[in-house]
């Protein structure tokens, strides 16, 4: 008798808004993406951008999908922090989303220390069924 009661509760629980799920699936995204970069993992980084990836990075360089792997994979550029805030996503539809947030990153690039505060925007497209992370620009915050 008590589980026909919970039955209908338990449908309650579990329905989640497609959008909602399809911001989770960015947001998973984003943190292999970080992973990634902690642990130079230029094979995970190369599935989760997309071929012709553009990149704005925060000193105004544009960079590809090939240029971030390989950077990654040759440890050109090795991070040691990426602590993110005020994350968001905003879906279009079922195959765009955006995420804006900021980032506290350090480590470092060609062997020189860095750290720096940025807020960045990235757009996600699914394409052929995948997420691929397609466009990045980042900006410094200043104090």
């Amino acid at each position: 008798m008590h589980i026909m009661f919970l039955l209908p509760l338990l449908g309650l629980a579990v329905q989640v808004s497609p959008l909602d799920s399809l911001a989770q699936v960015v947001l998973r995204l984003e943190a292999q993406r970080r992973a990634s970069h902690l642990g130079g993992d230029a094979t995970q980084l190369a599935a989760i951008l997309a071929d012709d990836f553009i990149d704005i990075g925060a000193n105004g360089v544009h960079r590809t999908k090939q240029q971030n792997v390989e950077d990654t994979r040759a440890r050109v550029i090795q991070w040691t922090t990426l602590v993110v805030s005020n994350e968001q996503v905003q879906v279009f539809d079922s195959t765009a989303a955006v995420v804006t947030g900021e980032q506290q990153g350090a480590g470092t690039y060609g062997g020189r220390p860095f750290a720096r505060r940025t807020r960045y925007i990235r757009v996600y497209l699914k394409r052929n069924g995948r997420w691929q992370n397609v466009a990045a620009q980042s900006a410094l915050i200043t104090p």
